[in-house]
């Protein structure tokens, strides 16, 4: 049963990762036919229909991570169909959500943390390609973001000390060998593994909401640019090579 789990949660990503491929392509062929100086109706409002076709493979993907979870939370933590490098930078069993915030101002131009302080000191009149309106909205959603994140870090924290210290309190307190109280062992591993899926469930449901919240924030050209930065990002790290993330980003903002 077991192995039978993992085999599910390795089609699950690999299956995702066929997704970002057919989707990046949707993105960049739609992204090339853009009259990107003046603004079309009919082109924002398809624009729109393909965010949200994304946004809702994004909502399915969250939901069957969910479902898995619950059977074997263990292998999302640090998954076996990843690199060493992503497995290094996983934060609850994907990315940071307050990392959608490092691309979106890496895709405005170099500088960016001292514009944005220049901006709010009120020594600038104006943010380069993006409003004043969406830099306060983006500021805002990442200030809330990262105190989510910190809320959920410590819950895990929390639940990984609880691990460590489970055999050392058997230790201490039994002079039989730990194999005879395997029940209790078993009990308050299943617990902890509950705790981590729920964890899981909650990271996993702030990177979706961070993202629909980016996406609404920023304009259909814009949000357009970023999906297809990320989808980059993700192919950049799942294939080990470094290189340039934003190479197909024919456009700034």
């Amino acid at each position: 049963m077991e192995n039978s789990d993992k085999i599910r949660e390795h089609c699950l990503y690999k299956e995702w990762m066929s997704l970002q491929e057919q989707e990046l392509s949707q993105l960049l062929n739609r992204s090339l036919n853009l009259n990107k100086t003046t603004a079309d109706v009919d082109s924002d409002a398809e624009i729109g229909a393909l965010v949200d076709k994304i946004t809702q493979h994004f909502q399915d993907y969250v939901d069957s991570r969910r479902r898995l979870a619950g059977r074997e939370v263990s292998a999302f933590f640090s998954p076996r169909w990843c690199t060493t490098l992503e497995n290094s930078m996983l934060w609850i069993a994907e990315c940071r959500p307050s990392s959608f915030f490092s691309l979106v101002y890496a895709l405005c131009g170099a500088d960016i943390d001292k514009k944005l302080s220049q901006y709010f000191q009120g020594s600038s009149s104006e943010f380069p390609q993006l409003s004043s309106s969406q830099l306060i909205s983006i500021d805002n959603l990442q200030r809330r973001t990262i105190a989510e994140e910190e809320k959920l870090s410590s819950r895990v924290a929390s639940l990984q000390q609880e691990m460590a210290d489970m055999p050392l309190a058997l230790i201490a307190r039994n002079s039989g060998p730990i194999c005879e109280h395997n029940s209790d062992v078993r009990e308050n591993i299943g617990k902890i593994e509950q705790a981590m899926a729920s964890a899981m469930e909650e990271a996993d449901q702030l990177r979706l909401n961070t993202f629909k919240e980016l996406i609404q924030i920023l304009k259909p050209l814009q949000a357009v640019e970023y999906i297809i930065a990320t989808k980059n990002f993700d192919f950049v790290f799942s294939r080990g090579e470094w290189r340039e993330t934003m190479s197909m980003v024919g456009t700034r903002w």
